[in-house]
């Protein structure tokens, strides 16, 4: 098989299991003229990175919206918030603007909100009309080097709202260095800011690019191409259940209550709930473009074999096909099975035969060898 018929059929699949890197979206030329789009062997080449990278299991950066103000008040008590000045049981942490200057201390912020409220497009101190800020989180898993993951997002935020007006501020107090980045809603132009789910996936594409520039290994795939088919959850509701778990609140999220609840009924019930259509042919959907990338490899040189190889067992430990619904009906059926008389008595019997062991083991230790040998 040719060059040109490979490097076609990786990236023809590659769009499949990476469409909104892959195949991208036609650029517009504000000084007329055509676009040159990516060959296809330039779009082959970022399959393959994208690859290795996921069945090699490259740390998946986290980016998401964790808010945003409707006024100026509710966009200085976030900066308040990232800033640490009203914690007293933490240092102060410095903002950084997109021109690189530097802010700390509550003199410092005060100034900067002034220049936020009072620029060339100004910000209402009070109202909820619409989000005249977004807050975003950038986030990677513990152990990742933290100056890199702070010098990674300023380079996003340079990238990506290079006409907004931003501050950023990284945390050292978890476990997982992370950073805090809030971008005014309005560009210097005047255009508004209204991200989407597609969005959303292309932020974390380029910080993860950021990242690898600065050393760091780091993926940006969508759940499904790793296998996962469960959506992923709400920020507030997973922080209330972790209280809830801690005992820092009387219930869990009113989400996770109604499910739970649900979930309980369906098992009483004895509803046997399928996996929906739409999530099995998803994921032979996934299968089947990894294998026909996979069938195309096995063709090439050692390295591209390897990671035929690699790719085979990727898709074989693949995650089982588990709704989040069927998820907690498993998960309350096991805990029912524990809790009940049978399991519980069973239970007890093993503990007792256990004692019983130990104490024959003790005896027979006490024993002359001539007696213990019958």
């Amino acid at each position: 098989m040719s060059k040109i018929n490979t490097d076609g059929i990786i990236k023809d699949w590659g769009d499949e299991l990476f469409p909104s890197s892959v195949k991208g979206k036609k650029g517009k030329n504000i000084r007329g003229g055509k676009v040159k789009e990516s060959s296809s062997n330039t779009k082959s080449q970022l399959t393959m990175g994208m690859i290795s990278r996921t069945v090699h299991k490259v740390p998946e950066v986290m980016v998401k919206i964790s808010g945003g103000g409707k006024n100026m008040q509710h966009i200085k008590a976030h900066m308040d918030y990232i800033s640490r000045i009203n914690d007293k049981s933490k240092d102060d942490v410095e903002l950084e603007d997109e021109q690189g200057n530097i802010y700390l201390g509550k003199d410092d912020i005060d100034e900067v909100r002034d220049i936020w409220a009072k620029g060339k497009i100004p910000i209402p101190e009070q109202g909820e009309r619409r989000k005249e800020a977004f807050n975003i989180v950038l986030s990677m898993p513990p152990g990742t080097h933290r100056q890199s993951v702070k010098d990674a997002a300023r380079d996003f935020a340079k990238s990506q709202f290079s006409d907004h007006q931003y501050l950023f501020a990284a945390h050292e107090d978890e476990k997982h260095p992370h950073v805090h980045l809030t971008v005014k809603a309005v560009s210097h132009k005047g255009k508004r800011l209204n991200p989407r789910k597609r969005d959303l996936q292309k932020w974390r594409e380029k910080f993860a690019e950021k990242l690898r520039e600065n050393g760091i290994e780091a993926n940006a795939t969508p759940r499904r191409t790793r296998g996962i088919v469960q959506d992923g959850e709400r920020q507030v509701a997973i922080n209330i259940d972790k209280e809830f778990k801690k005992g820092k609140r009387e219930k869990f999220s009113k989400i996770t209550q109604k499910r739970n609840l649900e979930a309980k009924e369906e098992l009483e019930s004895g509803t046997n709930i399928s996996t929906p259509k739409k999530v099995k042919k998803g994921r032979g959907d996934i299968q089947k473009a990894y294998g026909e990338i996979a069938k195309t490899l096995v063709k090439g040189d050692k390295k591209d074999r390897e990671l035929a190889l690699e790719i085979t067992r990727f898709v074989k430990d693949m995650p089982l096909i588990e709704t989040k619904q069927q998820e907690r009906l498993r998960t309350l059926s096991e805990e029912q099975k524990k809790d009940s008389p049978h399991d519980k008595n069973k239970s007890q019997n093993k503990k007792e035969q256990s004692k019983e062991d130990k104490s024959k083991e003790v005896k027979g230790k006490d024993l002359p060898d001539n007696e213990q040998s019958h």
